[in-house]
């Protein structure tokens, strides 16, 4: 803008300068041509000096020599043609008169110009250009400062705020429920539930699904890393089954029901299908998905238990978790359990959690943002948004955030098996024995 009003000024002032008179030239005096077509040369051991004014008859001296009597001159026949205009080289163009007279004229002009309205115009146009070029950066830039202060402000905030409900947990007692009983027994013990609510996750591919429980007090009596497997019977009458890991973003245990979450279905090849049916088998993604309505009732079993520590260190005194996706479901309940004073030997906690599209992180951020400033001195959190391009090992910003191996730390893996085994390389290159690696498992 700034730019575009000075050039706009600029181009007034020329305007103006170019309407003045300057195009009439100073002629100078005519100076007489002379007839005499003789001239002399004067020259004198090659230095030159002013004239005489007494010139010889039908000559013009051009240089001479001063007092020195010795001159050099030639003479040429009077056949040369005579010329238009005869000039005096011993005699200035402009006069000191017609010189001062021609300056006195620039300066007028020159006056002339900067008094002149146009001028004047041009000068408060590009002030005001000037002050508002200025004045949008400056706010700009204070804006920027600004924005910054109420950052962490903010931070600030949530941390005080974040200790206020770590200190009042303590005080909290969680209202007491009743495991859920099933049939049966042993392993093979089930029990029922019921399909109550659907709705999608954020801006994330991901759908919540809530299960009921028969009784409002009921809980799912789960282990920590342990699963929860899900039947129900097709369109074909096939057995469809899958195991899950609890999904529980809240601070407490969910009561009266469960819920789980699926990506979105994407139906599988119609051959496929016909095979996968011809061998008995239903797809339970495929009936979460497309069948299964709210209101309808699925059996329930107790699934199996996945987290296994195989080291020689103990106790676990530090823990690393990796995820990818919704493999954050079991981490985030388990950073839950073990973050707590009291809870467990565990004093810090590591979580690295990866997606390929950043709406994906909508699952759990605000959970982990809730647990980290409440113990912003016992977490760390690192959110990285993989490249398509590039494995994990060249990750800089994993290879940062995973700490090094100490005598103690636990590492725990959950996502899709190509996942989880480039993370398992970047563990072992880290110092990391595999014994110490849980892999969590995956569908």
């Amino acid at each position: 803008m700034l730019c575009t009003i000075l050039c706009f000024g600029l181009q007034i002032s020329v305007d103006a300068l170019t309407s003045i008179h300057l195009d009439k030239p100073f002629v100078p005096t005519t100076i007489r041509p002379n007839h005499s077509s003789v001239s002399s040369i004067g020259c004198s051991r090659g230095l030159l000096f002013h004239g005489r004014r007494q010139h010889p008859p039908g000559a013009v001296n051009l240089f001479s020599l001063g007092r020195s009597r010795t001159i050099c001159s030639m003479s040429t026949p009077s056949s040369m043609p005579h010329a238009d205009l005869a000039v005096r080289l011993d005699q200035p163009l402009l006069s000191p008169a017609q010189y001062q007279s021609a300056s006195n004229y620039m300066i007028r002009s020159a006056f002339a110009i900067l008094v002149s309205d146009v001028f004047k115009t041009a000068c408060v146009a590009f002030l005001i250009a000037f002050f508002i070029t200025f004045a949008s950066k400056s706010f700009r830039q204070m804006k920027k400062s600004v924005q910054v202060v109420l950052n962490a402000l903010n931070h600030i905030s949530r941390l005080a705020k974040g200790k206020i409900m770590r200190f009042t947990d303590r005080f909290q007692t969680e209202a007491k429920g009743i495991p859920m009983v099933f049939e049966g027994t042993g392993e093979e013990r089930w029990g029922v539930c019921t399909l109550s609510k659907v709705q999608p996750l954020g801006r994330s591919q991901f759908t919540e699904y809530e299960f009921k429980l028969p009784k409002e007090e009921y809980f799912l009596p789960l282990a920590l890393g342990q699963q929860v497997t899900l039947y129900c019977l097709d369109s074909a009458d096939n057995v469809a089954k899958r195991n899950y890991f609890v999904y529980s973003p809240g601070k407490n245990k969910p009561k009266g029901h469960f819920s789980v979450i699926a990506k979105k279905y994407i139906p599988e090849n119609a051959i496929e299908m016909k095979k996968r049916r011809a061998r008995g088998e239903g797809d339970f993604e495929q009936v979460l998905a497309t069948e299964l309505d709210v209101g309808d009732e699925i059996a329930l079993q107790m699934g199996p238990r996945t987290l296994e520590y195989k080291g020689e260190y103990l106790p676990v005194t530090d823990m690393v978790y990796f995820a990818a996706a919704d493999g954050i479901v079991p981490v985030m309940d388990q950073v839950k359990s073990v973050l707590p004073s009291g809870s467990s030997s565990v004093k810090g906690v590591s979580v690295i959690w990866t997606n390929k599209d950043e709406k994906d992180f909508d699952i759990a951020l605000s959970t982990l943002e809730d647990e980290y400033f409440k113990y912003s001195t016992k977490l760390a959190v690192s959110c990285v948004l993989e490249d398509h391009n590039a494995s994990l090992t060249e990750n800089e910003e994993i290879d940062e955030a995973v700490p090094k191996f100490n005598p103690g730390t636990m590492a725990v893996v959950s996502g899709p098996k190509s996942f989880s085994a480039q993370v398992v390389t970047v563990l072992v290159n880290k110092g990391y024995p595999e014994n110490c690696i849980c892999i969590l498992p995956y569908d």
